[in-house]
């Protein structure tokens, strides 16, 4: 039997295009859906922050005359200028000598005597998720003067060594060296060994043979980690708010906090600092551009081996240097926490008499005020992780199914709103939402609730939509177009096809972006209204007051209470789809 094409007529034709052509309207209206939410929710605070530094009082009812004095204000300024050159001196030290931590551990990672593997990788993500001030206050209650180090162990040298430049960097490069080890370690999942058996063939050394070969190989992965260790360490806030009372290190970040809640309040400086860390952080960004793209790296060929742990007998050496790594990396900080929650006074030392459950009575009776705390920090963050999960669907759906002519657009602004801290981005939010035409229309939201929902997932559709991309990408989308041409709109789609088969990504980045909004301090204690009690803020203003025993109880409960709604929500969730696509038994 021989098939006959027969062309349509043009009744045909126009039923055929009046089917297709709403999906493909549908479509760039979710496109324009998106890109809109994004301009609201991270390029117009972004765009404010840079504006503001040339135009001082354009967001403010002050006259507005394009100047340069705010940039150079910063060099005028004792205070302001020690934060730039803190920050840089941080930042820079931090990156070197956590890649080169970062990459020897990932290096060690592939050692056949190393049985401590999946300890450390645990480590390095649990470091990666952690709250920086949190493990920042395990450091200093383990080195201050009065701290475990020296009222436990005897160690006098530790407060003078930790609190120092040099002891800053020590713990922001421990702490940022799990950046390095990952994505070394994921460079190094393919493996040529034709380099090395030549290499040691002409008689070079194994160290030989790392510096020269392994190495250089592995640069593009070396400098990244690198450049995100430079990135996370420059917009830290965390350390500087959870060192501001044992030692005095000022950096840019914690400048921006101090300049909004100085008298009078000075948005502008805060602007003029924020632009600095942005400019700071792209300059990082296009000198690794510029390095990677100078030569090629690749180096892998037809005889490119995907790599396999090996099993020897067990290398000292390396589970020694693996476990000091852990001990650092999460042992310290968190054992800390853990042993100052449940102890009367440090210095009172390790005795049976001084260990008690004061603290977290304390912290769960003291009016309610924990509790209200850590109530409102849950609802805001269960409201930010489903609006970040919603939005980051809708533009990963558009980035991988639709022609939509801002694809490009989307794409930037969700990769470099990743290396934005929140403290820049609370400082936009202040000058979006509280430049005085949002007052004119009753839209200003600075010091409501709502402005930290709006922020939190601003903050977390990056990394929702980096989730959900590797998910949608799996599926096929001759699936969506054999729906559209049976008639099904873009909303039924997206329902009966993509988001079950994308349902586990969805909780995913549902849940992570939950975890991370909790703890945030930045947004929390820049955008926070000043009688909404929040769990970081509550954590780290306990902290400041010297209540440690306290602090650390709220934060393990509190922690502990996070961990288990994602548990609990988690394993709900995973056995109703898993109920949901069974097939049914005959």
């Amino acid at each position: 039997m021989i098939d006959v094409f027969v062309p349509l007529n043009r009744g045909e034709r126009a039923a055929v295009r009046s089917r297709i052509l709403p999906q493909i309207r549908a479509d760039d209206i979710l496109g324009m859906l998106v890109v809109v939410s994004l301009m609201v929710l991270i390029l117009a605070p972004l765009a404010t922050v840079l504006i503001q530094a040339f135009l001082p009082g354009l967001f403010s009812p002050q006259a507005t005359t394009f100047t340069l004095n705010g940039l150079l204000e910063i060099f005028n300024r004792p205070f302001w200028r020690a934060a730039l050159q803190n920050s840089l001196f941080l930042a820079s030290a931090s990156a070197l000598f956590g890649c080169f931590l970062g990459t020897l551990l990932a290096i060690l990672r592939q050692s056949p005597g190393l049985r401590l593997g999946w300890t450390l990788d645990t480590a390095a993500w649990a470091t990666i998720i952690l709250p920086s001030f949190i493990l920042a206050q395990g450091w200093s209650l383990f080195g201050s003067r009065g701290g475990l180090a020296v009222s436990w162990l005897g160690l006098d040298f530790v407060p003078a060594a930790l609190f120092s430049p040099w002891g800053l960097v020590f713990i922001m490069s421990i702490k940022a060296s799990p950046y390095a080890y990952l994505t070394v370690l994921a460079a190094l999942q393919w493996k040529m060994d034709d380099f090395t058996h030549a290499a040691r063939l002409c008689g070079a050394s194994p160290l030989r043979v790392l510096a020269t070969i392994r190495i250089p190989m592995l640069l593009p992965a070396v400098l990244s980690g690198a450049v995100l260790i430079f990135i996370d360490v420059l917009g830290d806030f965390g350390l500087p708010a959870a060192l501001a009372t044992t030692y005095r290190f000022p950096t840019l970040t914690y400048a921006i906090y101090v300049a909004i809640n100085q008298s009078p309040i000075r948005f502008d400086l805060a602007g003029v600092l924020a632009f600095y860390v942005t400019a700071i952080m792209l300059l990082a960004v296009l000198a690794y551009l510029f390095l990677v793209r100078r030569r090629r790296y690749d180096f892998l060929g037809g005889k490119a081996q995907p790599f396999q742990q090996e099993k020897s007998s067990l290398n000292l050496f390396v589970n020694g240097t693996a476990l000091a790594a852990v001990l650092l990396l999460l042992i310290i900080p968190i054992g800390s926490s853990v042993l100052v929650s449940f102890t009367h006074r440090i210095s009172a030392g390790f005795r049976s008499e001084n260990f008690t459950l004061d603290h977290y009575r304390y912290v769960l009776s003291t009016g309610g005020a924990f509790i209200t705390a850590l109530h409102n920090s849950l609802a805001i963050a269960a409201i930010a992780a489903i609006g970040s999960a919603l939005l980051a669907a809708a533009a990963s759906y558009v980035l991988i199914f639709s022609k939509f002519r801002l694809n490009k657009l989307i794409d930037v602004t969700c990769t470099l709103s990743l290396a934005v801290p929140g403290v820049v981005l609370g400082i936009g939010y202040i000058f979006v939402w509280n430049a005085p035409i949002m007052s004119e229309f009753n839209l200003s939201l600075y010091g409501r609730p709502s402005i930290l929902v709006l922020a939190g997932i601003a903050g977390a559709v990056p990394i929702a939509i980096r989730v959900l991309l590797g998910a949608m990408a799996q599926v096929p989308e001759s699936m969506l177009s054999a729906a559209a041409l049976q008639g099904a709109g873009l909303t039924r789609r997206i329902v009966t096809i993509i988001l079950p088969l994308i349902a586990a990504a969805l909780l995913s980045a549902t849940l992570t972006a939950f975890g991370s909004a909790v703890f945030d301090l930045a947004i929390n204690s820049i955008l926070r209204p000043p009688r909404l009690d929040v769990l970081p803020v509550y954590v780290n203003r306990a902290f400041e007051q010297g209540l440690f025993g306290a602090a650390t109880a709220a934060t393990l409960i509190a922690g502990s209470a996070t961990i288990a709604i994602i548990f609990i929500l988690r394993t709900v969730t995973l056995f109703a789809l898993r109920a949901l696509i069974a097939s049914p038994k005959a």
